[in-house]
């Protein structure tokens, strides 16, 4: 891997680049505002020292010999014998007395290279009678001034790169201490075996989220292998049965020879078992499928009180069995699909029914909240145990295995609403009150088009 390459994927090269330029940079703007200022308050000295050598010119005595010209070049003299690199010109036509005019500061000092060297040049006017007659010129060099610059330029380059360097030796060392524990952490990880976590003590602040999501991730693959142990040895009981009473009767009939009438029945007890065996793995396909996260699709607007009342009489034989009235309340609709929304309610109802106790009475009830809708089955039986509520949605489940009907009843009832609710971005709920049990589910009003196709298995809604 390039160089380029590698820095492109090591988050502490690119760390401690960042630190690197983030100090080169604010040695650089530290640096830049010092010479600036040094180099303001320089300039002004020197410009303050060139104005008052000037008003020192114009402030001294005259020699009272009405020759003023000659009095400003003796002091132009005497000022160039103090300061030895100031230059000053006179050019005037005045013979008297003169007077030096801009002294207040409104003539501004420019600044001029004189065979290769820089001077702050000041011009101020001669007067004489109110009359301008001529011109004095003082030119101080600026080169001790940008001798001192560079020297403090060359001060901050260098300690703009001592600093950088020394940035990057302390970035880097404390990269490599995070990336040392980095590499711990990886290897706790790996060998975080089957029932092991990873301790977040002494754990960094800002590992700390990475660690609970690690963790988190692990109970969710122990949860779904244990699910996947438990799915596949209930599968495989609930196969056992059917397959058992096949191969017992189909033996039974072939023991001896059997009249077309008997094999007549033998066939259609056959046929009934496979019907059951066919029904267990569609029930499977459509839980594996909805496990895969494939959403419910052919949405549609829904009156659900119209669905509510055509499921109530689809499991009316259930019903008038069981002396039960099973009566409709609210009303709602909702963006679904509604062969599957009428499975999940066919399921409902039809555990309500079955669990239903004495002359208590089974409702289907609709409620339309903000963004979604809540379907839920009320049964006025014995509240139910709160260990069984937990489990209730889960696959084969049975709060009583010794019911009769288990041969019939898969439990995957409930575990298929739970589905449908997923398909729908939904969820499930059990709410157990002293009065009775609510079982349901809720979806949202709308979906969102786009959604995966809904397979031939989960078509089978009675309708």
């Amino acid at each position: 891997m390039t160089g380029l390459g590698q820095w492109r994927r090591s988050l502490h090269l690119r760390l401690a680049s960042l630190l690197v330029l983030v100090v080169a940079m604010t040695f650089l703007v530290v640096g830049t505002v010092l010479f600036k200022v040094l180099e303001a308050r320089l300039v002004a000295h020197d410009h303050d020292l060139l104005r008052h050598q000037a008003r020192w010119l114009a402030g001294a005595e005259p020699a009272g010999d009405g020759d003023g010209p000659r009095d400003l070049r003796r002091r132009m003299a005497m000022l160039s014998s103090m300061q030895p690199g100031l230059r000053s010109s006179l050019q005037t036509t005045a013979t008297g007395d003169v007077s030096l005019a801009g002294l207040d500061g409104g003539t501004p000092i420019r600044r001029e290279l004189l065979d290769g060297e820089a001077f702050d040049v000041l011009d101020l006017s001669v007067h004489a009678e109110d009359l301008a007659v001529g011109q004095l010129r003082l030119m101080a060099p600026a080169a001790q001034r940008q001798s001192t610059l560079r020297r403090f330029g060359r001060i901050i380059l260098v300690g703009s790169l001592a600093g950088s360097l020394l940035a990057a030796l302390v970035s880097m060392r404390a990269v490599r201490w995070s990336r040392d524990r980095l590499q711990r952490l990886s290897r706790d990880a790996r060998v975080a075996g089957h029932g092991g976590r990873l301790s977040i003590e002494d754990v960094d602040v800002e590992l700390v989220d990475l660690v609970e999501a690690f963790n988190s991730s692990l109970d969710q693959l122990e949860s779904a292998y244990r699910q996947s142990e438990g799915f596949s040895a209930d599968v495989a009981h609930e196969l056992r049965s059917p397959l058992a009473t096949l191969i017992g009767g189909t033996q039974f009939v072939l023991s001896r020879e059997r009249t077309s009438e008997q094999l007549r029945d033998a066939l259609a007890s056959n046929l009934e078992e496979l019907e059951r065996l066919k029904n267990l793995v569609n029930d499977m396909l459509f839980l594996a499928r909805a496990d895969r996260g494939e959403r419910a699709q052919s949405l549609e607007r829904v009156d659900l009180g119209l669905v509510a009342d055509a499921m109530i009489d689809y499991c009316g034989a259930l019903v008038d069995e069981a002396g039960l009235s099973v009566p409709r309340i609210g009303s709602a609709s909702a963006v679904c699909n509604d062969a599957l929304v009428r499975r999940a309610m066919v399921n409902l109802l039809s555990n309500a029914i079955r669990h239903a106790q004495g002359e208590r009475q089974v409702e289907l009830h609709l409620e339309a909240l903000p963004g979604k809708v809540r379907i839920w089955v009320f049964n006025s039986g014995n509240p139910i145990p709160e260990d069984v509520a937990k489990r209730m949605f889960d696959r084969f489940f049975r709060a009583n295995v010794s019911r009769s009907d288990h041969t019939v009843h898969h439990g995957l009832g409930l575990a298929i609403v739970h589905a449908v609710a997923r398909m729908h971005g939904g969820s499930v709920f059990a709410r157990i009150d002293a009065d009775g049990n609510s079982i349901g589910f809720e979806i949202p009003s709308a979906l969102a088009s786009g959604q995966v196709r809904v397979r031939d298995a989960v078509r089978e809604a009675p309708g």
